[in-house]
């Protein structure tokens, strides 16, 4: 989204913000005001004959962005192309931006600004204003306007202005089968956003249209989806039949548990060492530099640094938070072996890393459980009540005759 179409969408909202403070009465309820801030404006006087005139108020306009994107990836219609997806990129963005400035304004109109210290009517209503960035609108939605987005839908929501803002300004290359179900995702979470954020501030009128175009997406969406629901059916019976599911994970570009690991790419690469392939968008990546992706610094309980030693092969491989195919949960994962583990914890005696769950001896490790000293002394020789000996009993009476008497000899 260029900066003339900020402006613009500055101003329509600006206007659309004057238009409802004008007509609001002191009666209206809080609901009617943030409906007239969402009000799309017509003319009160009629408009000359001539060229046909734009008339986009921001959640119009934000529809007719994602109309756009739904025809770019529809493999119904035709097949996507990589110029495709860089289009559906753009006006995904563009919508998001869009559709999200006006969720803030019916919150408040100050929320549209970079910073709402310094906002000013004058400003939003010449639109000049410096308007929030994508980021900045997320985390006011979430916690001014207390929209639910959630940490994987946020870090969608970033990684396609990562894209966007890579075709726009730079170019660049990547998969476009990654990018498209990225794009996928968040055109998913718009059409829900429109329906449950926005809708209820619309006036009836408006609201029909909208609900109008927000059924034509849904149907391009169950278009998109079906195509992808049938590839990820196919892959996930060749994973299946090929028994492979325990060495499948996520994979960063897609974000599908589709990546093989061990598997070599299509296209053999230059470099002679491992690699995985994923199944869904033929990405691949360098096994060494793929578990470093999930190889963070972990502290423990008391606040120790824990290893990353996998409890099995003992490599400094295991990962954590892994999503692995056969797995519902996201577990431990062993890069070297392929070890799963759903709970990890150091050894009380030597700080190594056991699996709770199948290590009878925890929470010690079986050579610190082998060499450790009992807890209570053992008698080194055979217990004396083997031969009759009672410590209960009471001590025997003692003959005079065994002590010598006072003056006599012993």
């Amino acid at each position: 989204m260029n900066e003339s179409e900020v402006t613009a969408t500055a101003a329509t909202i600006a206007s659309g913000s004057a238009a409802s403070t004008a007509s609001g009465g002191a009666g209206r309820g809080q609901g009617s005001r943030q409906a007239g801030r969402m009000r799309r404006l017509r003319p009160s006087t009629p408009q000359p004959s001539g060229p046909p005139q734009l008339d986009f108020p921001p959640v119009k306009n934000g529809l007719d962005y994602l109309v756009s994107v739904v025809k770019h990836l529809d493999e119904t219609e035709s097949e996507v192309t990589p110029s495709d997806v860089k289009y559906a990129v753009l006006h995904l963005q563009a919508a998001v931006e869009v559709l999200f400035k006006t969720r803030l304004l019916a919150e408040h109109w100050t929320l549209v600004f970079t910073h709402p210290g310094d906002a000013t009517r004058k400003a939003l209503d010449e639109a000049t204003l410096k308007s929030v960035t994508p980021e900045q609108a997320i985390t006011r939605l979430q916690n001014i306007a207390g929209v639910e987005i959630s940490d994987k839908e946020a870090k969608t929501l970033t990684r396609l202005t990562t894209d966007r803002n890579k075709l726009q300004h730079f170019g660049f290359t990547d998969n476009a089968r990654a990018v498209e179900a990225r794009a996928g995702e968040v055109l998913d979470f718009l059409i829900r956003f429109i329906d449950t954020e926005l809708q209820p501030y619309l006036e009836p009128a408006d609201r029909l249209e909208t609900e109008s175009g927000l059924r034509d997406l849904r149907e391009g969406l169950g278009n998109i989806n079906s195509y992808v629901r049938k590839r990820m059916n196919r892959i996930a019976g060749e994973l299946r039949k090929e028994g492979v599911e325990s060495t499948t994970i996520e994979c960063p570009a897609c974000e599908n548990a589709t990546l093989v690991l061990d598997e070599d790419p299509p296209v053999p690469p230059a470099s002679d060492g491992a690699f995985a392939t994923c199944r869904f968008c033929s990405s691949f990546f360098e096994l060494g530099g793929l578990a470093r992706r999930w190889l963070p610094p972990r502290w423990d309980d008391r606040g120790g640094l824990l290893s990353a030693d996998c409890p099995s092969c003992h490599q400094e491989a295991l990962g954590t938070d892994v999503r692995v195919r056969s797995e519902p949960e996201p577990v431990y994962f062993c890069f070297a072996c392929s070890y799963i583990a759903k709970e990890i914890a150091p050894c009380d005696g030597c700080g190594k890393q056991i699996d709770p769950l199948l290590e009878p001896s925890a929470p010690l490790c079986r050579p610190c459980e082998d060499a450790r000293e009992p807890e209570e002394y053992e008698l080194p020789y055979e217990d004396p009540a083997d031969y009759g000996f009672d410590e209960r009993a009471a001590p025997p009476a003692y003959e005079s005759s065994w002590f010598p008497k006072e003056g006599g000899k012993a």
